[in-house]
């Protein structure tokens, strides 16, 4: 009786898109190209969106909202260190579960919201000066011998631009995240950005798209 109302709820949730199939694009790239996610996780909102620079340079640049949700995990972690070291001084004690716990908690905020605002704010270039794409801070010497790799990508490499969805759910909400990544001409995947607002993800795609010359494969 319990399984068949477990069942009977699964079958009212409707279902994601089917898998994509890359025999449509008819190319032989496609098919030897990885189609499920390259980065696992992602986000339900925008965190990044293209921004023209220069007419020879493209960035991807944190949105405001992105970097108000880092910098919310970290004021909140250090409001909570700073209640901590306050009870400290003013009791004379330190290892009371009253104590340890904010003061933990806030670290464990603090620490992940400066991560992610380092992380998630480091440059992510599209430049035709030297030639490449790359994700944070690279020598331009390493630009001029390197290959493809999870951080940056030759332009003489790109083969085309791929754009695939990944559903994410936990026990609090369930979404969907969009990931952009550069295929080589050996099938070989480089992210680039990958959040929650699909229209701003194609949109980017196709600006890059005429940018690099080199096309989108949408397997949303």
């Amino acid at each position: 009786m319990f399984r068949k109302l477990v069942d009977k709820i699964k079958s009212l949730v409707p279902e994601g898109p089917p898998p994509f199939d890359p025999t449509t694009l008819d190319d032989p790239v496609a098919l030897k190209t990885e189609w499920s996610p390259l980065k696992k996780g992602g986000a339900n909102f925008c965190t990044r969106k293209l921004v023209q620079v220069s007419p020879h340079r493209y960035e991807f640049r944190a949105t405001l909202g992105a970097k108000a949700f880092y910098l919310l995990f970290f004021f909140l972690g250090l409001i909570a260190l700073f209640f901590t070291i306050t009870q400290i001084i003013s009791n004379g004690t330190l290892f009371k579960p009253e104590v340890l716990i904010p003061g933990g908690v806030g670290l464990l905020f603090a620490l992940a919201g400066g991560l992610m605002f380092y992380f998630e704010t480091t440059p992510v270039v599209f430049d035709k000066q030297h030639d490449c794409f790359w994700k944070g801070k690279i020598p331009a010497d390493e630009m001029l011998y390197a290959t493809a790799n999870e951080l940056l990508m030759p332009f003489r490499e790109i083969y085309s631009i791929q754009l695939i969805s990944e559903h994410i759910s936990d026990s609090d909400s369930s979404y969907y995240s969009y990931e952009m990544n550069l295929v080589s001409r050996e099938g070989l995947r480089t992210n680039v950005v990958d959040h929650g607002k699909l229209d701003q993800v194609r949109e980017d795609a196709k600006t890059l798209s005429e940018f690099l010359e080199v096309p989108v494969w949408d397997g949303i």
